[in-house]
């Protein structure tokens, strides 16, 4: 069976074609990531976007569709969800503009799909404050194109998603001539040849037979470790930590997912409020909302029996998941307790219900913060600068929209301040502030830890006045200089600077000021160029990273001290990853 005289894309063709690029791209994460251009370990582009297109497929896996309206819409919404990193929400706008074409046609062909594909561009564009050429943004702009000159009104789906893979082929050989560093790295663009992967996998899908390509992806995906693989034996329990004799002392963890059902209720006019009442009777630490006739919950409960009889007179469950709570307090080893909604709120509506019932007896306060951070220095720093949420993330691990707006979930507020603390982090933030309805959410463009912690102390817990408040956060941040020492996992000439791998690097944004063999050498001219370019500031603080030597630490802090009488330092543990110190000067 194959699809390669087919002119119509339907949903399931669609599903298909998704579920081979999401492999295609799997195959070929490290070829992506290897793209990097910067010597500081940040190659994970290919991560970011598998990671993003995975979401859409785990979507349409987890809900039946019917038709290709249903299929884009709730593939979309799965990438929009699981977004992360700059290359991987580029791509989920990429496929949120192709969506808002043909959610409108029962099949499309090739004129609505080049129609779909250059809306894409446009919303790709869209999502980027200053557009920047030779990326992934001239990749999709260029193979459009090039399939608009080279594919007739009435092609097979074959012949127009070659030719789009062709185009961004020809493209992407061309971005090191539209982007100097690319150039100069002697490399092509990293996100272009992620959207290239995807699609060669369309192509694929559209091409091969159905069986071959389900035998080519069975062997090879299963060589390509991912983050969901480290996953597949975590069900497994321990029976022996709860025994006969034992106490149920902590209740179950109960997750339902559910479809609501015409012939049981009204969908239309379902109460959600009156589930949630129901919930906050029968248990605690509540989760819930409501996209369409889907409903997912969350509820801490000793009577689970009662939750699912109660839910099944609505409609009928695609899964159930159950746990023992006892066992988790029992283990001494075990982590804290993870509510997994990514499986599900991937498919829900940006305008459903993101509110959670758990905090709903707290008073509401005008402002809640949330910040990105790694570290337990860091980690503590920012709790007690007054964050009420953090979220884990940093260099190479960019949390997705879906686990900032599960942060917006716990901060009771109208107005949620987010601080990404990473560049690579901010559109995932802005992008799950578009999506979250149930506060005003703001993203201040901290571009690493060290600014994020000059932001918090600019933050005045007893003003009412937002705009007074987001003034005072953006004028300290932008009177502020940062940067950061790290190791260089690769060698080359960078901004005239020879670096060698395996070298101590200090750099500033994508600048890199120096590089040595020692540690404290790289630091004190990193520190050196930063006080100099700072004028009169009178602070510098260091951040010390979490493989620091405390030896180098204290010789540093001395040095740097005594070469700058006036200016005031202080090292704190930033315990972070990555970063062996992380400078800021204000």
């Amino acid at each position: 069976m194959n699809y390669k005289n087919e002119t119509r894309l339907n949903g399931e063709i669609y599903g298909w074609m998704l579920r081979c690029a999401e492999l295609e791209l799997k195959i070929h994460i490290k070829d992506v990531n290897d793209l990097n251009v910067f010597p500081v370990p940040d190659g994970d582009t290919g991560d970011n976007m598998w990671k993003t297109i995975n979401g859409g497929v785990r979507a349409l896996q987890t809900c039946k569709t019917e038709g290709l309206p249903d299929a884009v819409v709730t593939s979309s919404k799965g990438m929009l969800m699981e977004a992360r990193g700059n290359s991987g929400v580029i791509l989920s706008q990429f496929f949120k503009g192709i969506t808002d074409v043909l959610s409108g046609y029962d099949t499309a062909g090739a004129e609505q799909l080049i129609e779909a594909i250059k809306n894409g561009v446009r919303h790709s564009y869209a999502s980027v404050l200053n557009p920047t050429e030779g990326t992934i943004l001239t990749v999709a702009r260029e193979s459009a194109e090039h399939a608009e000159k080279n594919v007739k009104k009435d092609a097979t789906l074959s012949e127009l998603f070659t030719q789009l893979m062709i185009g961004m082929k020809n493209s992407l050989k061309r971005t090191p001539e539209l982007l100097p560093v690319l150039k100069q790295a002697g490399v092509i663009d990293s996100g272009g040849a992620g959207l290239y992967y995807i699609a060669a996998g369309f192509a694929r899908a559209l091409n091969d037979e159905v069986e071959r390509t389900n035998e080519v992806y069975g062997t090879q995906a299963k060589t390509v470790d991912s983050p969901d693989d480290h996953n597949i034996h975590s069900d497994s329990v321990n029976i022996d930590l709860f025994t006969a004799d034992d106490v149920m002392d902590y209740g179950y963890c109960t997750e339902l997912l559910i479809r609501l059902q015409n012939s049981k209720t009204d969908v239309a006019s379902f109460d959600d409020e009156a589930i949630k009442k129901y919930l906050s009777g029968e248990g605690d630490s509540i989760v819930y909302f409501r996209s369409d006739s889907l409903v997912k919950l969350h509820v801490h409960t000793f009577h689970p029996e009662k939750i699912l009889d109660y839910m099944h007179s609505f409609g009928e469950f695609l899964k159930v998941k159950i746990e023992n709570m006892t066992l988790e307090h029992t283990d001494k080893n075990s982590s804290e307790e993870l509510i997994e909604l990514a499986s599900v709120n991937q498919n829900s509506a940006p305008e459903a219900d993101f509110s959670s019932a758990s905090n709903s007896n707290t008073e509401r306060k005008y402002f809640g913060i949330v910040a990105v951070c790694t570290g337990e220095g860091f980690s503590e720093i920012f709790k007690t600068m007054g964050c009420d949420a953090l979220v884990a993330g940093g260099q190479s691990l960019n949390p997705s929209a879906q686990d900032f707006i599960d942060s917006f979930k716990t901060v009771n507020a109208n107005h949620i301040i987010v601080f990404p603390n990473n560049k690579n982090i901010i559109m995932a933030a802005r992008q799950a502030a578009e999506l979250y309805t149930n506060a005003v959410v703001h993203v201040i463009e901290t571009s690493d830890p060290g600014l994020g912690y000059v932001g918090l102390s600019a933050v005045y817990p007893d003003e009412t006045d937002i705009d007074v408040i987001i003034s005072a956060i953006n004028e300290a941040v932008s009177l502020s200089c940062s940067g950061a020492v790290s190791t260089a996992v690769k060698s080359g000439s960078f901004d005239g600077i020879e670096v060698t791998e395996g070298d101590y690097i200090g750099f500033v944004g994508k600048k890199i000021i120096s590089s040595r063999r020692d540690v404290i050498d790289a630091a004190m001219l990193l520190s050196d160029h930063l006080l100099g370019s700072s004028g009169t500031s009178s602070v510098l603080t260091c951040f010390c990273g979490r493989d620091s030597d405390p030896a180098d630490n204290a010789s540093l802090e001395k040095i740097i001290s005594e070469k700058y009488p006036d200016t005031e330092v202080f090292f704190a543990a930033g315990g972070q990853d990555v970063y062996s110190y992380i400078f800021v000067v204000d």
